[in-house]
């Protein structure tokens, strides 16, 4: 039988509690591709969840905001409240989509993403502070490829390599220019120099 190892490496998820609730962890790569993609075509996510819901219009989310309980045009409460299990299982499915997995449940729990708070409804405060976390994430991660990046350019100016090629009845010294690499290779010379490769 083939011996299992266990692996372990930094695949840039992080576990995030919800409003300080330890039961309410959800998983997130603030830097995935495929996540930044669903994001950006939210568009056309909520197009498909709108025709998957029929007639249902994700704007009537401002009709339930705007609910006066003194009016008592009880059919005006009896269209919304039709509308509204709908809605919310409609923005439930919009969100699931763009995280890949059904995070609604542990976001919202049982209660209605809809519900206001603070002004808004809360899936909006949801995503207001999920937006807010991407782009402090992409600050740091831009930061450090930075950092990186600086670090072997700084180091190139040390780096020279002989090359058979005789100029002028001389060995030629090139210098390397690193700061052309990509991240994986910047990632692999990290590698290397950690692990006294080559370039020590």
């Amino acid at each position: 039988m083939a011996e299992r190892i266990a692996l372990s490496f930094d695949d840039g998820y992080k576990e995030i509690e919800i409003n300080g609730d330890p039961e309410r962890v959800i998983r997130l790569n603030p830097t995935d591709a495929k996540f930044l993609n669903r994001l950006a075509n939210f568009d056309e996510s909520s197009k498909r969840i709108q025709e998957k819901y029929g007639d249902i219009d994700l704007n009537s989310i401002t009709d339930l905001q705007n609910l006066n309980e003194n009016d008592s045009d009880f059919s005006k409460y009896k269209k919304v409240a039709e509308t509204a299990d709908k809605l919310d299982s409609a923005m439930r499915e919009l969100i699931n989509d763009i995280f890949g997995y059904d995070i609604s449940s542990i976001v919202f729990c049982s209660d209605s993403c809809l519900s206001p708070a603070g002004g808004q409804p809360v899936f909006i405060n949801f995503m207001n502070a999920v937006f807010a976390y991407i782009k402090q994430e992409a600050e740091i991660e831009a930061e450090k490829s930075k950092t990186k990046i600086r670090k072997y350019t700084d180091e190139a100016k040390k780096i020279s390599v002989q090359t058979n090629t005789p100029s002028a009845g001389k060995t030629a010294q090139n210098k390397i220019d690193l700061s052309e690499l990509t991240p994986e290779q910047i990632a692999f010379m990290d590698y290397l120099k950690n692990n006294q490769g080559m370039l020590r």
